[in-house]
């Protein structure tokens, strides 16, 4: 404290004996004379520095607002505040208190409009408050005044890449580095700039730059790591966030990271031994365990992952996730019994939780009670009738159950409930389809596309629907391109326009529209028996009766509905009828 008092005391006094200013004027022969004098009071320059040594020592002890209330009075006594200004603006930007930030920055460059550090202090905080353009005009100014004043540079990189320049920003962190080399925040900047141009070669060697710098500079551990997954480098992604673990145990996400990686790889037991390797140092860590209960269950080792979770509900009975996980396991287990009972439990503490109730109603539907999977659900939809979800849950099982007048009324009263909703009108479209009911199926579409124009599966329906009507061949065309307009390559809207073709007689068109269709759904793996049946169709009324029969085949492999009307078209080929 003695020290203190004394360096106050002895700015006070230096401050005391203060020059006076002289201001003079020189003619052309004449010697300098002494025009006059600006007397300034010594012991006002004094109290200013009394202030601002209250206020630096405030601001080092962390009390923020006295040290701004003495940095103001010191601002008051002060021939120059210039700098006062700025230290306030400096704190009240750290307390996120933008306007004030602001307003006082602006007083500090009107006193210096000058000073460089002033102007990218009233830059920066425009920056913060993501005002880029007056913030680049600041710094493009410091740059006029100092050349070499690295920082602005900075800062203009982070506008550019703010603003999706990357050219522009990767110019401006260039610059920056070649003034400041050792800058890690900006080789972690350009790192970034290159993950987002595609160049991770780049990007990994800006990362390993920035860590190189600061072992500590965590955030580039991540983004490294990042990098390396994008270049499918996926030992070199597992090794950098180990390391990074090393610094921060605890991080569940990237543990996460490192087991997402294993079991992406097909390294099960690599993602089982890293979480033991954890468990070995803290067996009882409920987050670990629950983490390897989840592995288990992606792996489908239902038996395992059982006893895991089971372990987590005996420390925390009541952890939502960890139920909810065990549910699903003793329901792929199929002990239908103890998984409804946790489903139940479930509900009982969020009687909303929508996918309790479908887990429930598959079951019941394995064990044929989709009787009692209703009750449940009607009881549901009583409890929480401002919920779209429950009206959509009780009609799927009346569905199930073929109830289908009974799926409509429900959605009806969905609809009546949320007049808004694309999502109720389309549900309610699909249960007219079901029952054959096409003219209100259409209108219900027709009302999805009010809500939403760029529904493309409505488009789709619609225009199918008139096709396989034979009707309104034009407008059908009409509707399936603007569903193509929408999604260019999916293979059930290009069947449908195939179909459109078949149905106008335009059998050579069908035939390259419906096997482009098969080419699409190849490409996600699937196959579908009615876009067959269409190729086979086509194929007879182009005379081809071995292509016909062999795509009626492949129709057939499939669990179909269609299945007889298949078969008797094959026996007509056989007997020599189209």
């Amino acid at each position: 404290m003695k020290k203190i008092i004394f360096f106050i005391i002895s700015i006070f006094i230096l401050f005391i004996f203060q020059d006076c200013a002289t201001i003079t004027t020189k003619g052309a022969s004449e010697k300098p004379k002494k025009v006059f004098e600006i007397q300034r009071n010594p012991y006002q320059s004094a109290i200013s520095y009394l202030y601002y040594s209250y206020g630096y020592l405030a601001e080092l002890q962390g009390d923020v607002d006295n040290a701004i209330e003495y940095f103001n009075v010191s601002s008051k006594y002060s021939y120059s505040p210039g700098e006062i200004y700025k230290e306030i603006a400096y704190l009240y930007s750290d307390k996120g208190e933008e306007k004030a930030a602001i307003d006082t920055i602006e007083k500090a460059l009107k006193e210096d409009p000058e000073n460089t550090d002033i102007l990218f202090l009233a830059a920066r905080i425009r920056v913060e408050a993501e005002k880029y353009t007056e913030a680049k005009e600041l710094l493009e100014k410091i740059i006029q005044i100092e050349p070499t004043y690295a920082e602005a540079y900075f800062y203009l990189g982070v506008i550019a890449f703010k603003s999706d320049e990357l050219d522009e920003a990767e110019n401006y962190f260039k610059k920056n580095l070649s003034l400041e080399p050792d800058k890690e925040s900006t080789n972690y900047n350009l790192g970034l700039l290159y993950s987002a141009k595609g160049d991770y070669e780049k990007s990994v060697e800006y990362f390993k730059k920035a860590i190189e710098i600061n072992p500590l500079y965590f955030n580039a551990y991540l983004s490294l790591g990042r990098s390396y997954e994008m270049m499918e480098k996926i030992d070199d992604a597992i090794e950098i966030y180990k390391e990074f673990l090393k610094y921060k145990q605890d991080n569940y996400q990237v543990i996460g990271n490192i087991i997402d990686l294993y079991l992406k790889n097909n390294k099960n037991k690599e993602a089982i031994d890293f979480v033991k390797e954890y468990l070995k140092s803290d067996k009882d860590n409920v987050k670990l365990i629950f983490t390897l209960g989840t592995i288990y269950y992606r792996i489908k080792d239902y038996k395992n992952a059982k006893k895991q979770f089971e372990k987590v509900e005996k420390e925390k009975g009541d952890d939502f996730l960890n139920k909810y996980y065990l549910a699903l396991t003793l329901e792929n287990m199929q002990l239908y019994e103890d998984a409804v009972k946790k489903f139940n439990e479930i509900i009982e503490k969020k009687p909303d939780f929508i996918n309790a109730y479908y887990h429930i109603g598959y079951i019941y539907e394995e064990q044929n009670k989709l009787g009692t999977a209703i009750k449940i659900f009607e009881e549901a939809l009583e409890k929480n009738s401002d919920d779209l979800n429950f009206y959509i849950l009780l009609s799927s099982a009346y569905n199930d159950n073929k109830q289908y007048n009974e799926a409509i009324d429900i959605y009806l009263k969905a609809v009546k409930k949320f007049p808004d909703s694309e999502k109720a009108y389309f549900n309610l479209a699909i249960a007219y389809d079901k029952i054959k009911d096409f003219e209100n199926s259409i209108k219900a579409f027709q009302e999805v596309l009010k809500l939403n124009p760029k529904n493309a599966d409505a488009y789709n329906y619609i225009g199918y629907t008139y096709a396989e009507q034979g009707r309104n061949l034009d407008e059908a065309y009409t509707l399936i391109l603007k569903a193509l307009d929408l999604e260019k390559d999916n293979g059930y809207f290009i069947d449908s326009l195939g179909w459109v073709y078949y149905k106008k007689g335009m059998y050579d068109k069908a035939l390259k529209e419906l096997l482009r269709a098969v080419e699409e759904l190849k490409k996600d793996e699937k196959e579908d028996p009615v876009i067959y049946e269409h190729i086979a169709d086509v194929y007879l009324k182009l005379g081809k009766q071995e292509e016909a029969k062999n795509y009626f085949n492949k129709a057939l492999k499939f669990d179909s509905d269609r299945k007889n009307v298949i078969l008797e078209k094959l026996q007509k080929i056989e007997k020599g009828q189209k």
